[in-house]
């Protein structure tokens, strides 16, 4: 669980650095999606129908961790700002843990209305190509122009 926690950071924090770049154009959130759900549906070998039954209820869980994931880097950029004691930073630590078990729940719930939706099975290997396809770009990220996996998305 926690390494999906920090996956999910790493995940985020890939955006900020991506809508960062100069010269390759602003993050396109929906072009990005385009291509995780392309690439889960291809690794997880969704069928029409399965796709059209795990996407909405895949996309509301991360909607909801996104949102979690904003009240954290909130409370983190908070904490940093004017004098705080280590009662604040004791509080603030204390909030952040609970928005991260919040978001593990969320998760778990959710995936477990995703094995209603599709196969358990499939809801593995789904998970696995998301893991599969944020390792694939951040190992890109830093090398774009240069590696010659570059060219593979075009």
């Amino acid at each position: 669980m926690k390494k999906r926690i920090i996956l999910l950071i790493n995940i985020f924090v890939f955006a900020s650095l991506a809508m960062a770049q100069p010269g390759r154009g602003k993050f396109n959130p929906e072009e990005f999606k385009a291509k995780l759900e392309c690439f889960i549906t291809g690794e997880a070998g969704f069928s029409e129908a399965e796709a059209g039954a795990f996407y909405p209820i895949y996309h509301e869980m991360k909607s909801k961790q996104r949102q979690i994931q904003r009240n954290i880097f909130q409370l983190k950029k908070d904490a940093q700002q004017g004098n705080a004691s280590d009662k604040d930073y004791s509080g603030t630590i204390n909030k952040i843990k609970e928005l991260g078990v919040e978001m593990a729940q969320i998760e778990a719930n959710y995936y477990k209305k995703l094995c209603n939706a599709v196969s358990p099975q499939k809801v593995y290997k789904a998970m696995c190509a998301e893991d599969k396809f944020h390792r694939q770009m951040l190992e890109g990220f830093g090398h774009r122009g240069n590696h010659p996996r570059d060219n593979r998305h075009q």
